[in-house]
């Protein structure tokens, strides 16, 4: 049987009217997820920068879980780069909660207020979250970066650590 991966790492940030710079942020993101060793990548399902990670992260080998809002494809148009699609049955606001409360870290990018919802939630439950690119909103407890290359550190020190905690 095959491993799936132990650590899960959201990228959240605009869905719908995605600016082309935060999409290609996105897009980055999800790549270095990708790349890095028993990670599995969850987005909230949806286009615009959820889209971007999903994408980045299948053409550079990764997994990815969505987690939709609603019962079906007939409520919601998921993006098809996907290895596992969870209908949660839950309103967007409901299932932000639950994709904030089992990741083991976060990843931002620019968004709106489902993301800042979703960093709120993953602070509140004690997770890393990371904001990548200009951000309007400062939360307390998020770590601010000003680009993908700062974040593919701190990300290779959290699995790392992450994965000695597993072991």
């Amino acid at each position: 049987m095959e491993k799936w991966p132990d650590i899960l790492i959201a990228v959240v940030g605009k869905g719908r009217n995605c600016p082309p710079p935060v999409y290609q942020l996105a897009h980055e993101v999800g790549g270095t997820v990708a790349r890095l060793p028993d990670c599995l990548l969850v987005t909230g399902g949806l286009g615009g920068a959820m889209e971007a990670a999903a994408r980045g992260a299948k053409e550079n080998g990764g997994r990815v879980l969505s987690l939709l809002p609603g019962v079906s494809n007939r409520t919601t148009q998921p993006h098809t780069e996907v290895d596992i699609r969870l209908d949660t049955g839950l309103t967007a606001n409901g299932r932000n909660i639950v994709l904030a409360s089992v990741v083991n870290a976060m990843i931002a990018v620019p968004g709106s207020h489902g993301a800042l919802q979703e960093m709120i939630v993953a602070v509140d439950a004690g997770k890393t979250v990371w904001a990548v690119g200009e951000h309007t909103t400062r939360l307390p407890g998020v770590e601010y970066l000003a680009s993908s290359g700062e974040l593919s550190a701190r990300l290779h020190a959290f699995t790392a650590a992450s994965t000695s905690d597993l072991g």
